[in-house]
This record gives C-alpha cells, structure tokens and sequence, in this order.
C-alpha cells in the first residue's frame, strides 16, 4: 500500500459523494429489475437471481427480446458498420483543408484509427454490440475505452448496475462512479501486490486461504479540481481516476487521464432528467399487455383442443381415456347419442385475439427501429441511387430523435478519446507542417448510415437537378452554361464521403486541362495545314489543267 496517496478526508468525501449519486439512482432501480424481468437473456444486475436460476418466467410473449437484438444490430450498422472504413478525419479549418498533402494524411490517420480500433483484440465488436443492447434495455449505457503502447485499444461496456452517474452544468455527463466487487486474487492480478490493503494481503496468505474473498472497489472517475500542469503526478491531468477499497477507506490507486476513458450514453432524456430511456421503459406497458393477451390466448387454446366436458349424469363413469385412439365405452345411447359433450367457448375468439396481439406486437417493433432493421437487411432491393438516398432521408426521421444524442455523448469522445491514445502512444504519424503551424487539432467523424442520412436530402436534390438537365437543355441551350459541373463533381464527392486520393487536385487538374487545350490547338492546326495543304495542291491541278489547254 503506497501511504503517499492516502488521504482520509478525501476517502470520506468519496464515500459520502457516492451515497448521493446511489440516491440519484434509486428511482430507477425498480423500473431496471422490470426491464431485468421481462429481457431475461440479459446481465440482470437490478434484479438478483440465484445462480443457475431461469430467469424471464412471466414472460409469455417474446416479441421484445427480438426486437431488442435487432435494435442493437441495426444501431451498431448506421453508426459503426464494420464492413465500410467509416472513420473520417479532418480538421476544423476548411482552408487547412484544401491543402492536399493535409487532406490526404487525414485519409491515412483514418485508416490507421480504424485499423487500430477494429483490431481482433480490442474487442470492440463485442463491446459496441452490448452497449447498443444495453441502450435499448436500460436508455443508459456507459463505455470504458483504453489502450496502452504495443497493445493498441481496449474497450469493454460496463453494465449500467455497477455505474453511478453525474452532470456538468450543460447537462453533459462528466462524472462516473464504478462500484463492484473483485477477489483479493483478481485484485492482485490488477493492480499488483504492493498497491493491496493489509486485509487483502492477509487475505492473500497462503495459511489464510481466503484469496476468493471479496472486496467491494470505488472507481471515481471526474474533473481533477486540483489540475495543475506544471506536477509530474495525477495532478497533472484533467481527469482523476481515484479506486478506493471502501471496507478500509484506503486508496489502492490514484491516476487520472488526459481524455475522459468513460463514455457514457443516453438513449433519450427528458428535461431534468439524469438517467435516459429507453425502447423498453417507453413499451413497458404495451410489452405488460402482450404478455398478459398471450397468457389469455394460451389458455384459451388450451381450453380449444383440449375442452372441458359436460355430462348428464356421471352414470357410473369414473374415467375418461381422451388420448389419441382411446377406447371409451358406454358413452353413447341407444340412439346413438353422445352423454358426454365438450364445454363450447373459446374457438371464436382466437383469431380475433391473435390479431390484437399482432397489432401490439408492431408497436413494440416500431419502437426497436424494426423498420428501419428490414431496410438495412432487405436482399430484393431493387432501388435506383435517388430512390436509395430519399428512403434513407425519410427513414432518418425514425433515428433522428436519438441520433444526435448518441453522437455527442457517445461516439465524439469516443473517438477524441482514440486519437488522443493514439497520437500520444506515437500510433499515427506525424502532423504535416502546416497543421503545426496552424496549431490545429483533428476531429473524427462517421461517414456511416447516420451521415449518410444527414445529407441524403441534398444530395438527393442534386442529383435529381442532374438528371433534369437534359430534358432543360432541349428548351434551351444555354442551360449548359449554367451549370458548373466542376463544382458539382467535387461537392458531391464531399457530402458522398469519397477519399481525397480518389480525386485530383486543383494543380493536376490544371495540368490536364492544359494538356487537353494542347492537344485540341495541335489538332485544329493539323487541320488547318491538311486544309492550307488540300487548297494548294487543288491549285496546282488547276495549273496545269490550264496549261495544257
């Protein structure tokens, strides 16, 4: 245990600061154990079960369990589809970028960051598929994103039950709280020997064995309210990273970091609203009313195939052999007629409550972007570009609500975070020389769905200004000259998302319009010498003509 870092005081703040974010939280708990009950194929940490045990038991309509995993696959594909090198870096300053050796080491740093996040040991496809999961379950989901030099990024969702959360005055998320529970083994694996409490060293002891014995760890991740540049400790970053062994108030760590390494997200918030929510908080009502529809329904069938019976008098019967082929007799009259009969009810009403259900089970659909999942998966497309552009444009009406929120909180520090590892771990390369003397910092963006939606209504109008033209051109000529083609080329390669390296420079362009306004003078002045050389030789044959008569 390292006695420099511990400071008592400090420990029972920590303390007393997490007692009240636990209070914040406290109302939410019982609507997360519901989302626990009714997504039981989930971590179920608001509602405890016993190792082993099944848990989801009310449930008897699954509706809500499907549409959650296709909310997360078809969060993951508009935001981070692995398929597509999505990560776009660039600078802030339009004339920085104009200069072409600057936009093209942003291609290349955007190759590389993704190079680096999709690496197969990051874990990164996993991570981002439970914390889209998580959102559609809870509305909150917090991302631990780190990295260390020669091992590249390391990212892992943290389940929302072990997270405490706090805002900045602006209402983003700055402050984090991790409780949770790990063996003196694993903290020794953690954090080393040396940096271990005396209980947990004791507990360590071989004599002891008690190395499987729990100690409850506070991470307090927050703005460093002491930061000072000038130190060559924690105190020298912005962000503080405390973790505290609370039993002992004793410090095990003090560290901090130049980029907030938690991200925390909120599908959508309310005003005043510390916690987000979710698909699943909105539908709780309506995924209660499917169940207890398909519960009624259940029944009802089971009454339909397997009805109760009515009797006239029990005349000595003492069983019935109802199984397929049985043999039961003495149950008819002598005219034949059955003396037992089935109980009517319950074969009218199945189609219409199965139609119900149906109507119930859309809502709920509707809610996890089950809409928007069937275009991304729809293999019979048979849309033209424009078409493509605009179902995209009107179908980000369905995403848009969350869409921004999920960038701010979420994929911006992210990825500052990224580049900030990456940079400082020497994992790119050096900026060009006019971004040194322009003092600029990159920012990352997404050319994904959500980008793509963004600008599928302009570029959707422009394209079918294009496609215009010529039924324009054939009223009126001059139409051409209208329309700055060149401006068009390369605005549309812009919002498009095309590579840098995928279009020439203004100096390459130049150079070939001079060769081709070259080439065109060297043709019309053959020309001419083929003219000048036709007339002359027409003249001497009409010499000689001449002569001859």
């Amino acid at each position: 245990m390292d006695d420099n870092i511990q400071d008592a005081e400090l420990a029972k703040a920590d303390i007393r600061d997490h007692e009240r974010l636990k209070a914040l939280r406290a109302p939410w708990e019982q609507t997360w154990e519901e989302v626990d009950q009714r997504f039981p194929n989930g971590a179920g940490g608001f509602r405890q079960t016993s190792p082993g045990q099944i848990r989801g038991q009310r449930n008897y309509d699954t509706t809500q369990i499907t549409a959650n995993k296709r909310f997360a696959a078809a969060g993951v594909a508009i935001t981070t589809p692995e398929e597509k090198d999505y990560i776009r870096i660039r600078f802030v300053d339009d004339d920085l970028m104009r200069q072409r050796n600057v936009a093209l080491w942003c291609e290349r740093a955007s190759r590389r960051m993704y190079a680096l996040r999709h690496a197969a040991r990051t874990g990164f496809g996993t991570s981002v598929n439970e914390d889209w999961d998580q959102l559609g379950r809870y509305g909150t989901s917090p991302q631990l994103v780190d990295g260390k030099p020669g091992r590249g990024f390391i990212y892992r969702t943290l389940h929302l039950s072990e997270v405490f959360i706090d805002v900045d005055y602006s209402g983003r998320v700055d402050t984090v709280h991790r409780c949770y529970k790990r063996t003196a083994r694993q903290l020794e694996a953690e954090f080393g020997r040396d940096a271990l409490t005396p209980k947990m060293i004791e507990a360590l002891e071989p004599r002891a064995n008690k190395e499987h014995t729990e100690f409850e760890i506070l991470h307090v991740v927050a703005p460093n309210r002491a930061w000072d540049a000038e130190k060559l400790d924690w105190r020298r970053m912005p962000i503080v990273s405390r973790y505290l062994a609370v039993g002992e108030k004793l410090y095990i760590r003090r560290a901090g970091f130049f980029t907030m390494p938690i991200a925390v997200s909120r599908h959508t918030t309310s005003a005043g609203e510390l916690y987000g929510r979710s698909p699943a908080i909105d539908q709780m009502p309506t995924i209660h009313g499917v169940n207890a529809m398909k519960n009624t329904t259940l029944r009802a069938g089971h009454k339909a195939v397997d009805p109760a019976l009515l009797f006239n008098n029990d005349n000595g019967i003492n069983k019935l052999v109802s199984r397929p082929g049985g043999m039961n007799p003495g149950m008819v009259d002598d005219m034949g007629r059955p003396l037992v009969a089935r109980m009517p009810g319950g074969e009218n009403g199945l189609p219409y409550a199965m139609e119900m259900i149906e109507q119930e089970r859309q809502v709920i659909r509707t809610e996890f972007l089950e809409e928007f999942y069937k275009i991304l998966t729809d293999p019979n497309s048979r849309m033209t570009t424009t078409e493509v552009l605009e179902v995209m444009s009107k179908q980000g009406i369905l995403v848009r609500p969350f869409a921004s929120q999920y960038q701010t909180e979420k994929q911006f520090p992210v990825s500052q975070r990224e580049l900030d590892l990456a940079i400082r771990n020497g994992q790119l390369e050096p900026f060009p020389a006019e971004v040194i003397e322009a003092g600029a910092w990159p920012l990352v963006e997404y050319e994904n769905l959500l980008a793509a939606m963004a600008r599928a209504e302009s570029t959707a109008k422009t394209l079918r200004f294009v496609q215009a033209l010529p039924v324009l051109n054939e009223f009126d000529p001059r139409v051409r000259h209208r329309v700055n083609a060149d401006a068009i080329a390369v605005g549309m390669a812009q919002e498009m998302g095309v590579k840098p390296s995928y279009l020439r420079s203004d100096e390459e362009v130049a150079e070939l319009v001079r060769q081709d306004q070259e080439q065109q003078a060297a043709a019309m002045q053959a020309e001419l010498l083929n003219q000048a050389s036709g007339a002359t030789l027409n003249l001497a044959k009409a010499n000689q003509a001449s002569e001859a008569a």
